[in-house]
């Protein structure tokens, strides 16, 4: 591949999901660009399946933002985001 980098279809910017005192998710930013195989991996609770939680719009973030191909989509109806 050659000339500009593509834009990320996926962007997650500093997200952040704590359950009571356990902060699951913290600071987690990544992006995942078109084209491209992407993976997460971590040991037994270190919040990937919370992570997708926050992505698929099934859990809010705390803080932080999720971009869907340049929009937002962190905070839309579970309806709207697909």
């Amino acid at each position: 591949m050659s000339g500009t980098p593509a834009a990320p279809i996926l962007s997650i910017r500093n997200v952040t999901k704590a359950f009571g005192g356990l902060r699951a998710v913290d600071r987690c930013t990544l992006d995942v660009l078109p084209g491209r195989i992407t993976g997460l991996i971590g040991p037994n609770g270190a919040g990937k399946s919370t992570l997708f939680n926050v992505i698929a719009v099934l859990y809010a973030p705390d803080s932080g933002q999720v971009l869907f191909d340049g929009e937002q989509v962190d905070g839309l109806p579970l309806h709207r985001s697909v």
